[in-house]
């Protein structure tokens, strides 16, 4: 697996945060874009998290292992929290239309693919070293 399809899944994942919190404001979710990409967010993940990811994904890639290995376990622990954080910030509970749902689900779907793709880096990353 190359580093690149983190990079890619990390891209996609910032294209559907920026999508979702348009959905957000436009459906009265959020009063405007920045809130919508903030604390509150359902349907993206909040501007921090986007950073790190972005971050992250460019470390991951580095042939440099010191880099590149707390880079990928790094994202293998984003992607479940961004999992988790909804049950705990109501993300899960807010009232959305079916579509609204769907992205929701599509979203945080993407993020344990991430956390799936990182973690598979970082097992080998791990191998290469024994």
């Amino acid at each position: 697996m190359s580093p690149k399809s983190i990079v890619i899944a990390v891209g996609v994942l910032l294209v559907m945060d920026l999508t979702g919190a348009g959905i957000s404001v436009s459906a009265g979710l959020n009063a405007d874009f920045l809130e919508a990409l903030g604390p509150t967010a359902r349907l993206s993940a909040p501007l921090p998290m986007m950073a790190a990811q972005a971050i992250l994904a460019f470390a991951v890639t580095r042939e440099r292992r010191a880099v590149a290995i707390p880079a990928a376990a790094l994202l293998v622990v984003a992607g479940v929290l961004a999992f988790v954080s909804g049950f705990f910030d109501g993300g899960y509970a807010a009232e959305l239309t079916t579509g609204q749902r769907v992205f929701q689900i599509v979203l945080v779907s993407g993020h344990l693919v991430l956390s799936a793709l990182a973690g598979v880096r970082l097992a080998g990353l791990l191998r290469s070293a024994a």
